[in-house]
C-alpha cells in the first residue's frame, strides 16, 4: 500500500507532512525543517552578498544616523518584509553602538527569515554568551537546528526556552515540529496543545496539530484541527490540502474535492484527489478522477498523466487504453 507520505511528490501543492510553520518576530515563513540544499544555498548568499552590496552602495550618500535611527528604519523594514535593508540598519546600528543586544537579537531573527542559516547562528550563538538566560535566543537556536536537521541540539535549546519562558506558543510549535521529525507523535501532539493554551486560535498550529493526528492515524481528530484552522481565518492551500486528504481519508469524497478546489483551479483539484484516493487504495476512483482533470484541461501538465499512468497500472486487469465511460458502472469521481 503507498503511504500518503510516499505519494506526496505527485500533488500539485505539497501534504507538508512533517513539516511546518516556523514563526519569526514580524511574520511566519513556511520551510519545512530539513538540511537546506548546499547549491540553492550558495545562490541565495551570493544573491544575498549582491543586494547588501547595492543597498550599501544606494545608502552610501546619505546623512549618517544614529544607532537608535537606524534601528527604528530596520523595524519598519523588517515589519514591510525588506529584510536585506532591515538587515544593513541592524548592521549599522549595532556598528555605532555594539553594545545593543536586543537589535543583535533582531539581527539574526531578519537572517532567520531569510533562511541565511550560518549568519542567523552566528549571531545567536554570540547572543548566548551575552544573555545566556534569554529566552528568545535559545527558541531562535532551536528552530535553526530544527532547519539543519540538528535535532539533539534542537530539543535542548527549544527544551530551555521552554524552561524561560513556558507561555512561549511558537516555542511549544517548534518542540512539535521536532518530534513530529522523529515520529514521536504524542509528544508532539501534547506539544501543540500546549501552544494552543497560550495562542488558542494560531492556524500554524492548528494545521501542525492536525499532521500530527494524521501521522498518528487520528483522521477524525485531524479533520477537527484543520477545520478549526479554517474557521480561524487561514487560507493557505497546504492547510486546505491537508484537510482534502483527511477527508479522503474517512472517505468524504465530495467534501475533498470542495476543499481542494479553495485550494487550487478544478483541474489540480481532481488530480488531487485521484492522487489521495491512490494513497487509500482505491484506484478505480483514482483512474476517473485523474481522466476528469485531464478532461478539464487537455493540456493538462504531464503530472496528471503520470498520475493517470500510475493509477491505471494499479486496478487489476485494466489496460492503458480504459476510459472513465467503461468504469462508470464501478467507480465514479464526485
Amino acid at each position: 500500500m503507498r503511504s500518503l507520505q510516499s505519494l506526496r511528490f505527485l500533488l500539485t501543492v505539497g501534504l507538508a507532512v512533517g513539516a511546518g510553520t516556523f514563526t519569526g518576530c514580524w511574520g511566519a515563513k513556511d520551510q519545512a525543517a530539513s538540511s537546506v540544499d548546499m547549491a540553492e544555498y550558495r545562490k541565495m548568499m551570493d544573491e544575498q552578498k549582491k543586494q547588501q552590496e547595492r543597498l550599501e552602495a544606494a545608502t552610501s550618500s546619505t546623512p549618517e544616523l544614529t544607532a537608535e535611527e537606524h534601528e527604528r528604519k530596520g523595524d519598519l523594514d523588517a515589519q514591510a518584509r525588506n529584510y536585506p535593508l532591515a538587515s544593513l540598519h541592524y548592521d549599522k546600528a549595532l556598528k555605532a553602538d555594539p553594545t545593543r543586544n536586543p537589535v543583535r537579537l533582531k539581527l539574526g531573527q531578519v537572517f532567520l527569515q531569510q533562511g541565511l542559516l550560518d549568519q542567523a547562528l552566528t549571531h545567536f550563538q554570540d547572543l548566548r554568551t551575552r544573555e545566556p538566560e534569554s529566552a528568545p535566543v535559545h527558541e531562535g537556536l532551536g528552530q535553526i537546528y530544527l532547519m539543519q536537521g540538528k535535532h539533539q541540539e534542537a530539543e535542548k535549546a527549544l527544551t530551555k526556552a521552554i524552561s524561560l519562558n513556558p507561555a512561549s506558543w511558537q516555542a511549544h510549535n517548534l518542540l512539535g515540529l521536532l518530534y513530529d521529525q522523529q515520529k514521536r507523535h504524542a509528544e508532539a501532539i501534547a506539544s501543540y496543545h500546549t501552544a494552543l493554551t497560550h495562542r488558542s486560535r494560531e492556524p500554524n498550529v492548528l494545521n501542525n496539530l492536525g499532521l500530527a493526528y494524521a501521522l498518528s492515524g487520528n483522521y477524525e481528530a485531524a479533520i477537527d484541527s484543520y477545520e478549526q484552522a479554517v474557521s480561524a481565518g487561514s487560507n493557505n492551500p497546504k492547510l486546505y490540502n491537508n484537510l482534502g486528504i483527511a477527508y479522503v481519508q474517512r472517505r468524504r469524497y465530495a467534501d475533498a474535492l470542495n476543499t481542494f478546489k479553495k485550494a487550487m483551479d478544478e483541474p489540480r483539484a481532481y488530480n488531487n484527489l485521484g492522487v489521495a484516493l491512490l494513497g487509500v487504495n482505491n484506484a478505480k476512483k483514482a483512474v476517473v478522477c485523474l481522466e476528469k482533470a485531464i478532461e478539464l484541461n487537455p493540456q493538462y501538465y504531464e503530472k496528471a498523466s503520470e498520475n493517470l499512468r500510475i493509477a491505471r497500472q494499479s486496478v487489476p486487469n485494466t489496460t492503458s487504453g480504459a476510459t472513465a465511460s467503461s468504469m462508470a458502472e464501478t467507480s465514479s469521481c464526485p
